[in-house]
């Protein structure tokens, strides 16, 4: 059976199922309590993608990648990593998302 497009539902069922809780989903992207990864929903329902926090340790992210592929694969949804992203003030008191490439890192 295909998921629908962006199963949100599913996702945030299969990260309460692990510990993990959804505090915001906006357009494609699922935010997770303090923030460790995002996740995004690709263009079908069965692949999702994972984006780690620059503040999160190499550890915790090889952790929670591991933790979310687990359960996702349970519900049929392939996770792939892609890489980090970057959370900061912007204006107004809004928030500002910035995908870093790997050049960024360094």
């Amino acid at each position: 059976m295909a998921l629908p497009y962006r199963p949100l539902g599913a996702v945030k069922q299969l990260l309460e199922q692990i510990g993990l809780e959804v505090t915001y989903a906006y357009d494609d992207l699922v935010f997770l309590m303090h923030n460790p990864v995002l996740l995004q929903f690709g263009e079908v329902g069965e692949m999702l993608f994972f984006h780690v926090n620059v503040e999160t340790g190499d550890d915790e992210a090889q952790h929670l990648f591991a933790a979310i592929q687990a359960a996702a694969a349970g519900q049929g949804i392939t996770l792939l990593q892609r890489g980090k992203y970057r959370l900061s003030a912007g204006e107004d008191e809004n928030l500002s998302l910035e995908f870093l490439d790997d050049a960024a890192l360094q």
